[in-house]
């Protein structure tokens, strides 16, 4: 039993730490989310622009002014509309949100009222937040509520993971079938890797896959364009310094007009003022005679656009690689090719493909992946002395009991442990693992993987791992073995005793920690690292056409594979100490509250995902969960058996067997039908989406008496939740015979974008084109005070990227269809 004297050192202990963290977040985060207020009208850019920048049917309508007036319409929108906007990925991340604060929102009312008294009352007589824990108990009797507890809370969260798994795969099989999906490039196309060398020609692959369903569409057999790679990348600098040196040029003489108007016509040509120096630059950095840069740059730029187009013309000259793409005439026949037996991946856009990673062959690919899990390995077994470090700040009160470091932690103002302990290991731990992600995608990359949808699953899996094994693992052992361990040193004897003690009082930690993630969505929302970029890139950096524009179209995103493993890690954080500190649970539900109400923000108003998975990264969550319920009754086991309570520690250790035997089942029962992945075999048709019905056949239309239809009860219902639309633009379903080469092969020659002075541009525009350089002054200007402008409705389109330029072009063919200009969110009309 610990002295009054130190019963009063762990109360001050554990409530300044507490408190002292409780003040930082909350503080932090009311003041980060009245700044985001505060200028979230003020920056459309950066905090609405999918309000205007994307295709009209996924814009969200602005957002009222107002003190928080943002709140209520981000969640009134409705599930159905939210997954129209937003695709399947970003609905079921904010879903999963939604789950476990529902959660643990039913959790926190069992834990708090059944709980805490028992821990508290008339027990062993801790002190501070450790009266609290498990650890406390002295009478037996009273873990059979924190046993029979665990099994409801084991329970339930295994049951709703079970129905969200079925909700997730029927949302997904409607997606596979909507209109948009099912005839686009990406449903009806397969990528088939490590073919055979006597295999990997047009003619014998068609003759293999012909057997499917509708037959082969078309072939791409990959090859490696490396050279015009190169090439690519110093063209694009080229047009990058061109522009620049051009609009350099352009903007500085039209300030000399403007100082001087009588200058405008003293040179022979009448087209600029004398006093305009034409821009020059040493071909070398430091030494070498100075060129003229507007010449040189033209000149290169010139003869590699010749290089480009002559190996553009010979395509078949690269070397050709081991795998090609492949397109069937219907979605069944691509289907039914990538269920079969040898490698081969589908859903697979355009813009997904790793175009390098084509090139590496089976072996090639599994010595990378071996690497790469040995990195991984070595970063976890390294983080563990950072991490081990971090855990013992949080427990200086109990390391001033050893001699070894009593006089130096013993100078620290007491005054100060509680802020000590409550900020610094939190915020240390978040600091430890804000490199890892940058680290483990590029191992994911790195392993072959050829889309950056897979990458982002890999990335998934890996940081899950990291975060489990460092964060939840390894910080509840340090804080645990750093807060028995004076006593340990005292009375090895009592060893038993002291570890059933100590071991809960680690919670303390991860109530901080908790906390800190909850300000962290603050900072989410807030996004002031974009903010910042934007107003300087838009003030001192941002000087041409083109790069105005690419900063007015750049959109931020939501990087998949570091998205939800750690919510997925605060889950499970909370259902480990659900029991042994009920005090969390009511935390954990803030956190997914306050994130849920971010992502639904932040998904309807800012971001834009590049790449799409289905959804796919959900089931993986949902499996990746079951880690989190096996360590939570893996430590309940062990504590009821340090308590003594051998009945209940032998029944926790049925329940996680019961619970092996659910993971097990569930994988059996989706592995094949349903399946998320792929259609299963009886929904390879179409999922009528006014009747619900399942259409099963080849014959979808033209005789429909003989057209089997099959009802399925998850599919039919009409008072759950269906998707009625996918998320590919109608223009995807213009396929051409370029649609899956490499971009290098088929992208034309870019446009040197200048803007227009109504005199020296023309000169510039006319000097390019006659060296075979395509040059505009489309849609760009100098304002009154000689910087560059940009009309956003004037744009060409060839400067545009492709999704922009989908979206004009719908609009244009709405504004011939309706008769008349469309408005935008602003009020002006699109000037096409």
């Amino acid at each position: 039993m610990s002295s009054p004297v130190d019963q009063q050192i762990n109360t001050d202990s554990s409530i300044q730490t507490f408190i002292s963290s409780l003040i930082f977040n909350t503080g932090i985060t009311a003041l980060v989310f009245i700044a985001f207020d505060f200028v979230r009208k003020r920056n459309r850019k950066v905090y609405e622009p999918r309000t205007y920048l994307v295709p009209e049917k996924k814009r969200s309508e602005p957002l009222p002014t107002g003190f928080f007036k943002w709140v209520l319409p981000v969640l009134r929108v409705p599930d159905e509309e939210v997954i129209k906007r937003i695709g399947l990925d970003a609905f079921m991340f904010i879903r999963f949100m939604g789950l476990f604060m529902k959660l643990f929102g039913i959790f926190s009312v069992l834990g708090m009222v059944i709980l805490l008294p028992l821990d508290s009352k008339n027990q062993k007589g801790g002190s501070g937040l450790d009266q609290f824990t498990l650890g406390n108990i002295s009478d037996s009797n009273r873990l059979w509520a924190h046993l029979i507890l665990s099994y409801f809370f084991s329970c339930a969260t295994m049951y709703v993971l079970y129905h969200e798994l079925r909700t997730f795969i029927r949302l997904r099989h409607e997606y596979l079938t909507t209109d948009e999906h099912r005839n686009s490039p990406r449903a009806t196309t397969i990528l088939v890797v490590g073919i055979p060398n006597e295999m990997n020609n047009s003619k014998a692959l068609k003759a293999l896959f012909d057997i499917f369903p509708g037959g082969v569409r078309r072939i791409w057999l990959n090859r490696e364009p490396s050279k015009l790679v190169g090439f690519m990348a110093d063209r694009e600098k080229l047009v990058n310094k061109l522009e620049g040196s051009a609009t350099t040029y352009i903007t500085q003489h039209a300030k000399n007009l403007a100082k001087s108007p009588s200058k405008e016509s003293n040179a022979e040509n009448g087209s600029s003022a004398p006093s305009t120096t034409r821009p020059q630059h040493r071909k070398l950095l430091i030494m070498g005679k100075k060129v003229d840069s507007l010449e040189t740059y033209r000149s290169d730029l010139s003869n590699l656009n010749q290089q480009i187009l002559n190996l553009q013309k010979n395509p078949n000259d690269f070397k050709q690689l081991n795998s090609a793409f492949i397109q069937f005439n219907n979605y069944i026949g691509a289907q039914l090719a990538a269920t079969s037996t040898v490698p081969r991946l589908t859903d697979i856009a355009p813009d997904d493909i790793i175009w390098e990673n084509l090139n590496l062959k089976n072996n090639q690919r599994i010595i990378r992946r071996f690497i790469s899990l040995a990195i991984v390995i070595a970063l976890v077994l390294l983080w563990i002395f950072p991490v081990t470090f971090v855990a013992s700040i949080s427990q200086l009160e109990s390391l001033q009991k050893l001699p070894l470091l009593k006089n130096i932690i013993g100078s620290f103002p007491k005054e100060v442990f509680g802020i000590i302990q409550g900020i610094l290991p939190a915020l240390g731990l978040a600091i430890l693992m804000f490199l890892l992600p940058i680290i483990l995608k590029f191992l994911s990359k790195f392993e072959g993987i050829v889309t950056y949808s897979s990458v982002d699953l890999s990335l998934q899996g890996k940081y899950y791992f990291f975060l489990v094994v460092n964060v939840l693992l390894i910080s509840t052992f340090a804080n645990g073995i750093f807060t028995a361990l004076p006593n340990l040193i005292e009375k090895p004897t009592q060893a038993i005793d002291i570890l059933a003690v100590n071991l809960p009082l680690a919670s303390t930690f991860f109530l901080t920690y908790v906390l800190l993630t909850i300000s962290a969505s603050a900072i989410e929302i807030f996004q002031i690292a974009p903010l910042i970029s934007d107003i300087i890139f838009r003030k001192f950096l941002a000087k041409t056409p083109r790069k105005i524009w690419q900063l007015e179209r750049a959109m931020l995103y939501k990087d998949w594979g570091t998205a939800f493993p750690p919510h997925t890690l605060i889950a499970c954080i909370g259902l480990v100490y659900s029991t042994v500190q009920p005090l969390i649970l009511p935390i954990v539900t803030l956190h997914f509250m306050v994130h849920y109400l971010v992502y639904r923000y932040q998904f309807l108003y800012v971001y834009e995902q590049p790449n799409q998975t289905g959804g796919l990264l959900f089931p993986k969550g949902v499996y990746q969960m079951f880690t989190g319920i096996y360590i939570f009754q893996l430590t309940l086991t062990g504590l009821m058996f340090l308590k003594g309570a051998f009945v209940q520690g032998i029944l926790c250790i049925i329940l996680l067997m019961a619970s092996i035997i659910v993971l097990v089942s569930m994988r059996k029962i989706f592995k094949h039908n349903p399946r998320a992945e792929f259609l299963p075999v009886d929904l390879t048709g179409i999922i009528d989406m006014k009747s619900r019905k399942v259409l099963v056949g080849n014959d979808r239309g033209e005789h429909k008496h003989e057209q089997e239809v099959v009802e399925k009860d998850e599919y039919a219902r009409q008072d759950v939740l269906h998707i009625n639309e996918g998320d590919e633009e109608e223009l995807q379903k213009e396929e051409g015979s370029k649609t899956f080469m490499h971009p290098a092969i088929t992208s034309a020659q870019p446009i040197v974008w200048l803007p227009d002075d109504q005199n020296i541009s023309d000169d510039f525009i006319n000097e390019f084109r006659k060296s075979g350089i395509n040059a505009t002054n489309q849609g760009a200007t100098l304002n009154e005070k000689s910087k560059v402008v940009i009309d956003k409705n004037k744009i060409p389109l060839d400067i545009q990227d492709d999704k922009y330029a989908k979206q004009m072009m719908q609009e244009k063919a709405q504004e011939k269809n309706h008769g008349g200009p469309i408005q935008n969110v602003a009020g002006t009309s699109h000037a096409h």
